[in-house]
């Protein structure tokens, strides 16, 4: 749980809140970060800097509905952590509030992401283990964003997986 959480604090400030934008389509509809929740599946590598911790294993845009499903009658609900965090964000000055779940499973764990998430906390197979990373949605991004446009799901995937690699929000691997 430490190192998902460092590394989160690292990706916070820069790639996630651009990913997160891209996958729930905010540039189209911004209120698509109430009934989405962009779903993030990690594998450990073996380095001990917090940017490279992990790679991209698989990435889902679940509906709000569906993450309710696999998280019903459980205590860690992230319908209930988006809410408070909606009405924590909109108080101080931000347009709202969305919500990346990581999940963080081994090299050989070759269930779907989905399956992995609703076992999460309940199985030891091959180490599942989720978290949860409420972001805020600010204009500052909206405007930022605007500039380069929705690109396609390849696009934003692979600048994805490469800033995890240790490179740039690039579509080519790339370090400078």
């Amino acid at each position: 749980m430490e190192d998902i959480n460092r590394w989160a604090e690292v990706h916070n400030g820069d790639c996630l809140p651009i990913v997160a934008w891209q996958a729930l389509g905010l540039l189209r509809d911004i209120e698509a970060r109430k009934s989405k929740i962009l779903i993030l599946g990690l594998c450990r590598t073996a380095s001990t800097t917090p940017r490279t911790y992990y790679t991209l294993k698989e990435v889902y845009v679940a509906s709000a509905i569906e993450v309710k499903r696999i998280f019903k009658g459980r205590s860690n609900n992230p319908g209930r952590v988006l809410r408070e965090q909606e009405e924590i964000r909109l108080k101080d000055g931000a347009l709202g509030a969305m919500l990346i779940l990581t999940v963080e499973m081994a090299a050989d764990d070759n269930r779907p992401l989905m399956t992995a998430l609703g076992q999460a906390g309940f199985t030891f197979h091959a180490l599942s283990t989720m978290t949860m990373h409420p972001l805020g949605v600010f204009e500052v991004h909206r405007t930022a964003i605007q500039q380069i446009g929705q690109l396609p799901e390849i696009m934003w995937k692979t600048c994805l997986s490469n800033v995890l690699r240790g490179g740039l929000f690039s579509f080519t691997f790339r370090t400078s």
